[in-house]
């Protein structure tokens, strides 16, 4: 009597295994990108809670910006920048007004996009800070999503300067 497995088993073998191994390999995909949705999510509400930081520092300081904010652009560019008076801070426009006021710029991940974008701009003005929203609103909200795939994430952020998910 032989021992050991016939040409069909090990066929069968083979093809459940490489079965297996493409749904992984597919799965782990679609978890990378979302990986990299949460990423991005974290890193705008990172350049909002930067702007605000760096608006409520300018306390007590001289030769300042009239507030930092975050400017959006679909499909996937956003910026802080420095709200720069044009003579006195009450005259400033307070929303993102060209490459003059560029404080630091960022790009989202290749495979993800601004899928809504209820906002263009977003200002804090110091010392409070005070929050203008641009357009004019109470609450916006700013949604990113993987490409091709119904997978997203939001960020609200209303005009007392609260940030949330």
């Amino acid at each position: 009597m032989n021992k050991g497995f016939t040409t069909i088993e090990m066929l069968v073998v083979i093809g459940v295994m490489a079965l297996m191994s493409s749904v992984l390999m597919v799965y782990g995909r679609t978890g990378e990108r979302q990986i990299n949705l949460f990423k991005e999510q974290a890193r705008i509400i990172s350049a909002l809670s930067r702007a605000k930081y760096l608006s409520v520092a300018t306390f007590g300081k001289t030769d300042v910006p009239c507030g930092y904010g975050v400017h959006f652009e679909a499909p996937r560019t956003f910026l802080i920048f420095k709200d720069l008076p044009s003579g006195d801070c009450s005259l400033a426009d307070k929303k993102y007004s060209g490459a003059g006021e560029i404080f630091e710029s960022f790009e989202l991940d290749s495979v993800i996009v601004f899928d809504q974008l209820t906002l263009s701009d977003i200002v804090f003005i110091p010392p409070g800070p005070s929050v203008v929203i641009t357009p004019d609103q109470e609450q916006a909200a700013i949604i990113i999503k993987i490409i091709n795939i119904e997978s997203s994430a939001a960020i609200k952020i209303n005009s007392a300067g609260q940030i949330s998910r």
